[in-house]
C-alpha cells in the first residue's frame, strides 16, 4: 500500500513537473523560431551571425536557468539584431 502511494506521488509530480517546463518551452521555441526564420531569409555578416548565436546561446542558457525568455537581455538583443537588419 505504501508503494502504491509513493509511486503515484511520483508520477503526479512527474506531471506538474512537465507543465512547468512546457510551458516555459513554447517561449522559447517562439524565439528560436523568429530568429532562424530571420537567418534564413536575411544576409548577415559574419560578425553579425557570431553575435546572434553568441546571444541565442546566452539566451537559451538564462532561459534554462529558469527565466522568462522576455525579460534576458540577450534574447532582447539577439531579436533586435535580426529585426534591424
Amino acid at each position: 500500500n505504501i508503494m502504491k502511494k509513493l509511486i503515484a506521488t511520483a508520477f503526479i509530480l512527474s506531471l506538474a513537473g512537465s507543465s512547468v517546463f512546457a510551458s516555459g518551452c513554447n517561449e522559447m521555441a517562439a524565439f528560436n523560431t523568429k530568429i532562424n526564420k530571420a537567418l534564413k531569409t536575411a544576409s548577415f555578416n559574419q560578425k553579425t551571425l557570431a553575435d546572434i548565436k553568441n546571444l541565442q546561446s546566452e539566451c537559451k542558457r538564462q532561459h534554462d536557468m529558469g527565466m522568462s525568455v522576455s525579460s534576458i537581455g540577450s534574447c532582447n538583443k539577439a531579436l533586435d539584431l535580426v529585426a534591424v537588419n
